[in-house]
């Protein structure tokens, strides 16, 4: 009897984890999987983060394991970023973030993106050094002290965890200040990132010092890069509180080594953000059942928005994944939604953003006529266009810089076990920003002022004090039963507000799960900001020959030079949770060094 009742143990135990892992498989059973992705999703019932690193994301599951909840571990894990993606983001730079409170039952928004200062001349920008964009746009931009904006990120950290944290600034940051004291070695990705990113820092004789390896080289594989002043930084920060970064001490260094390098950042400056930085209510529309969140402006989320609620309105499981059709009234939609971005999208303290207008029925509805009507026409050129001439269309080229790894934003996203869901994508504006660092604080300021019009008069104009419009607020929430079952946001310029509907589509619409639906193939439309409207398309190689061939015969200029796999298409890192069986699937790009962990 004895045996029987241990084999009936054993039986039982064999059957509950046959069904665990029957949940997982089914869970998005229906999934179109991207074949060629060989990365699994991550797994966890206790908590889950995504994030562009595998010891960023670490540092975040560190602070879960202590009993932390979510915004604990994304404050953990956006700080550990300042060590290993430090071409990326920081505690100079600017962000936004989506957060989810289980207690409250609400969705809010913060916004930490960036103001102008107060006394910044557009005009000096003339004389300011130039070097080659750290976004892979073959452009110049203006770098160095001048074209800084006024950091919000350390602000947003602090105001998440003081309203809904519960574990202190000094042991958040405890893996931050480890990394950045004791070094993080260099991956291929980081390589390649300092590469392409040496004519933004060469100008700055500290920023140099501190950058380069021994002071004069980019840092490769095998190498270590610390930043001990930084560590000594944030260390004062976490034991001090904010304050002595944006009103005391280092306030007054950073404000001097700004008046002695020629940019425009003061201690009044500084010392308005931590007021500035307050929680809003986010945007929001209906998709195929579920309730979508997404930033306010000065984000420009909204696209997003516009971009699902017009494909809502079309059979894109009939369509097809990645077919044709589906890819060109997609495109379509991007298209005219940018269109929108550009024209309106400002900081709400001074300019009118007709939000309501824009996300209504009936202009959306107009849209999607819009829609149609362009595929429509763009299928009659096509049915007048030889086939046989489309091998003497070449694919475009983007000149002699290679913007393989130039994009400088990073995304992250976690969920814990009582049920908050929190995603950030926070920037420097371009590989190692502004490529500035101030006096001896180790800090990297970012270049967000590079992202606005310098002429007067548009949404996104610069004027004292005013926030950056931005393609960085552009992060979703998708909620069912009034709770959130998807979170994904994306890096990649304003490839963002395109990357982001993508890759949500892929996991609603197509049935794939969060890995998965990352790692299929992307494009994007080459709408950077002064190339709107936009004239090419950025393509992965993995989508099938005969629609590529396809949408080039309905005349879409598509670039398919940087092969099957593209940071340029984003860097997108998303969890999603089953909510019957409470398992969380946390799914990171592979076309960075993303990493999901699970707990």
């Amino acid at each position: 009897m004895k045996n029987f009742d241990e084999l009936l143990i054993l039986f039982r135990k064999t059957l509950s984890a046959l069904l665990v892992l029957l949940t997982l498989v089914s869970f998005h059973s229906q999934a179109q999987v991207a074949k060629e992705n060989l990365r699994p999703a991550a797994v966890g019932k206790m908590g889950m983060v995504a994030s562009a690193n595998p010891l960023a994301s670490l540092a975040g599951q560190k602070i879960l394991a202590k009993g932390g909840n979510a915004i604990d571990a994304i404050v953990a894990t956006a700080a550990a970023l300042n060590a290993v993606e430090p071409y990326m983001s920081g505690t100079a730079g600017v962000g936004y973030m989506l957060f989810y409170s289980a207690a409250e039952d609400r969705v809010r928004s913060l916004v930490f993106g960036g103001w102008v200062p107060k006394t910044f001349d557009a005009g000096s920008l003339a004389a300011a050094a130039k070097a080659a964009d750290g976004a892979g746009h073959e452009a110049i931009e203006t770098v160095g002290p001048k074209i800084v904006a006024i950091p919000g990120n350390l602000a947003g950290w602090n105001r998440a965890l003081e309203d809904y944290g519960t574990l202190s600034l000094e042991t958040v940051f405890e893996s931050a200040i480890s990394y950045l004291e004791n070094g993080v070695p260099i991956t291929e990705f980081d390589e390649a990132m300092w590469k392409g990113t040496v004519e933004r820092v060469k100008p700055h004789k500290e920023s140099v010092a501190l950058l380069f390896k021994d002071g004069q080289y980019p840092y490769e594989i095998g190498d270590f890069f610390t930043n001990k002043p930084l560590a000594a930084t944030m260390r004062r920060i976490a034991k001090e509180g904010i304050d002595v970064f944006y009103k005391g001490e280092i306030a007054q260094q950073i404000a001097e080594a700004f008046k002695q390098d020629g940019g425009f950042i003061t201690v009044e400056d500084l010392a308005m953000v931590p007021d500035r930085v307050q929680w809003t209510e986010p945007i929001s529309i209906d998709y195929r059942g579920y309730k979508v969140y997404n930033n306010p402006p000065p984000g420009m989320g909204l696209q997003q928005l516009q971009t699902l609620k017009i494909m809502e309105g079309f059979d894109v499981k009939r369509m097809g994944h990645n077919s044709a059709e589906y890819l060109a009234h997609l495109m379509e939609a991007i298209y005219l939604s940018r269109l929108d971005t550009d024209a309106y999208i400002g900081d709400p303290d001074y300019v009118d953003v007709p939000v309501d207008r824009l996300l209504s029925e009936t202009y959306l509805d107009e849209q999607r006529k819009k829609v149609v009507a362009r595929v429509k026409n763009r299928k009659k050129s096509a049915a007048s266009y030889p086939e046989d001439t489309m091998q003497e269309i070449p694919d475009l080229q983007r000149g002699t810089v290679d913007p393989t790894y130039q994009y400088a934003t990073t995304s992250l996203s976690a969920m814990d076990q009582w049920g908050n869901a929190v995603v950030i994508i926070q920037t420097h504006g371009g590989g190692f920003g502004s490529g500035y660092v101030a006096g001896k604080t180790g800090l990297i300021f970012n270049s967000a002022i590079d992202w606005m019009e310098k002429a007067p008069g548009k949404a996104n104009s610069v004027e004292p004090w005013k926030g950056v419009g931005w393609c960085i607020g552009g992060m979703m929430q998708f909620h069912k039963a009034g709770k959130p079952e998807l979170i994904v946001g994306s890096p990649g310029s304003f490839g963002i507000l395109q990357s982001v509907p993508q890759v949500a589509m892929n996991y609603i619409d197509f049935g794939m799960n969060i890995q998965d639906a990352i790692s299929a193939p992307r494009f994007r439309w080459k709408d950077e900001l002064g190339s709107v409207p936009a004239k090419e398309i950025i393509i992965e190689q993995r989508i099938a020959p005969e629609v590529l061939s396809e949408l080039r015969q309905m005349g879409y200029q598509l670039d398919t030079s940087l092969g099957d796999w593209s940071m340029t298409v984003g860097g997108a890192q998303g969890v999603s949770i089953d909510r019957e069986s409470g398992w969380m699937m946390g799914g990171a790009d592979p076309r960075r060094n993303g990493y999901a962990v699970g707990w």
